[in-house]
């Protein structure tokens, strides 16, 4: 055979992404400073270097001294070429995102790429404030992509894609009245059966713990969570309590909480690092799971695993998560979608320590 398939080497890959941005004309004049690419694209200085090298040995860019690489020509052959771009916003840079997020983002990226597309994770603490709208035009203009994936998303970001008509995917849940399509875990059910679950089991007084700003799926745990305590005619009292993320305030609320004159004896908390805290200061407080409290983390993290004691929680699989995800988006971005569709994933539950045994 005179041709055989041959893998890509990341540098042939950056250096192809790089005359398509060039050729786009997403850059004029010039290109951006190495720590800006290198953020773009995800790769490492030694790649970008060796990329930019052989755009300069074709003849696509030149450098001075002292001074950022100049674009030499844009040498586009015909009429602009369909985007194959998939833009994913996130407040947060990779490294600080948790590992199931990174796997499931991971898994989209080889989803899109079999149909050819190329997905760029793009951090911008501006497009999630409270009046995005101008970060947003901006990045809409200069990214020109073929869709859209909002992590994290807020209200106001969720709107200006709704009113716009942009194709554009939610992971999360969307917030009332905006009509794009979404993946998410069932939070509304998850919430519900945990709140099932601590009453099976005797508990009465029941907190669920939330972070502000409270996303759509925060909410949707707040409304399972009161529809699963409507099955207890007795119920003595519960709470639905906010902080801010930090360990001192959550340490804060749940001290609040303890010295109530009937305080809770069960916790549903929604992050898997605030079930961490939580967990742990109450055992700090000389509390023993399960005879004195109970708790249940509604999402899952490796680290839930390597806990002592072991957390209760709801793990769903990243790779699922993907595949629903990369169908929704290529639908979109094929033009295929008849309109918004909301995926719903209900985890598996993991029994532990932290509610003792029994039926789950």
């Amino acid at each position: 055979m005179k041709n055989l398939p041959q893998r890509i080497s990341l540098v042939a890959q950056t250096a192809s992404v790089l005359k398509d941005e060039i050729q786009s004309g997403r850059w004029s004049t010039q290109l951006p400073g190495e720590h800006d690419l290198r953020a773009l694209l995800h790769v490492g200085r030694v790649t970008l270097r060796s990329a930019l090298n052989q755009l300069q040995r074709e003849g696509w860019i030149r450098t001075s001294q002292g001074k950022r690489r100049e674009i030499v020509e844009r040498r586009r052959l015909g009429p602009p070429a369909r985007s194959d771009r998939v833009v994913l916003l996130t407040p947060l840079p990779l490294a600080h995102l948790q590992p199931r997020t990174i796997l499931w983002i991971d898994g989209l990226r080889e989803h899109l790429s079999e149909a050819g597309y190329r997905l760029e994770v793009h951090e911008h603490r501006d497009c999630y404030s409270g009046r995005p709208e101008r970060a947003l035009e901006s990045l809409a203009r200069r990214l020109s992509a073929a869709g859209w994936v909002l992590s994290q998303s807020t209200a106001p970001m969720q709107q200006w894609f709704a009113q716009r008509a942009m194709p554009c995917v939610i992971t999360g849940s969307r917030h009332e009245g905006v009509l794009l399509s979404s993946v998410d875990r069932d939070h509304r059910a998850i919430s519900r059966h945990a709140a099932g679950l601590f009453l099976a089991r005797g508990y009465r007084r029941l907190a669920l713990i939330n972070p502000v700003p409270v996303l759509a799926g925060d909410r949707e745990s707040e409304e399972g969570f009161k529809e699963g305590l409507q099955k207890c005619p007795d119920d003595p009292g519960s709470w639905i309590t906010y902080h801010n993320g930090t360990v001192n305030d959550i340490c804060a609320k749940v001290e609040l909480l303890l010295k109530r004159n009937q305080p809770p004896e069960a916790f549903l908390v929604t992050r898997p690092n605030h079930a961490l805290t939580v967990t742990s200061y109450l055992t700090s407080r000389g509390l023993r799971f399960p005879k004195d409290v109970a708790l249940i983390s509604r999402d899952d993290d490796t680290f839930l695993e390597s806990m002592v004691p072991s957390v209760a929680r709801y793990s769903h699989s990243p790779i699922v998560f993907a595949k629903a995800i990369s169908s929704l988006v290529l639908t979109m971005v094929r033009g295929e979608a008849a309109g918004p569709k909301d995926h719903r994933i209900m985890p598996k539950f993991v029994q532990g320590q932290t509610l003792g045994q029994g039926a789950g």
